[in-house]
């Protein structure tokens, strides 16, 4: 024999899938805001490390090499 639910029951059952759907709502703002917050602060991080960043050159830092661009105390003597 099949029974029929009592009114309370169902009522119950919708009322926890409701508190469920909202809940699934709200962690997904959460996220998609949380997600946007990423973005930019990814954005500015790379916009200050191109400001930051030295200007390329051919030349490691101690190399020598044969014509420098940047003068020296012996440019001013000649």
């Amino acid at each position: 024999m099949s029974q029929e639910r009592p009114l309370w029951e169902s009522e119950l059952v919708d009322e926890a899938v409701r508190a469920a759907e909202k809940r699934y709502e709200a962690e997904r703002e959460r996220a998609s805001r949380r997600a946007l917050q990423l973005a930019r602060e990814q954005g500015y991080h790379r916009l200050a490390v191109a400001i930051d960043r030295p200007q390329k050159s051919a030349q490691i830092p101690g190399q020598l090499c044969l014509f420098v661009r940047e003068g020296t105390l012996f440019d001013d003597a000649g």
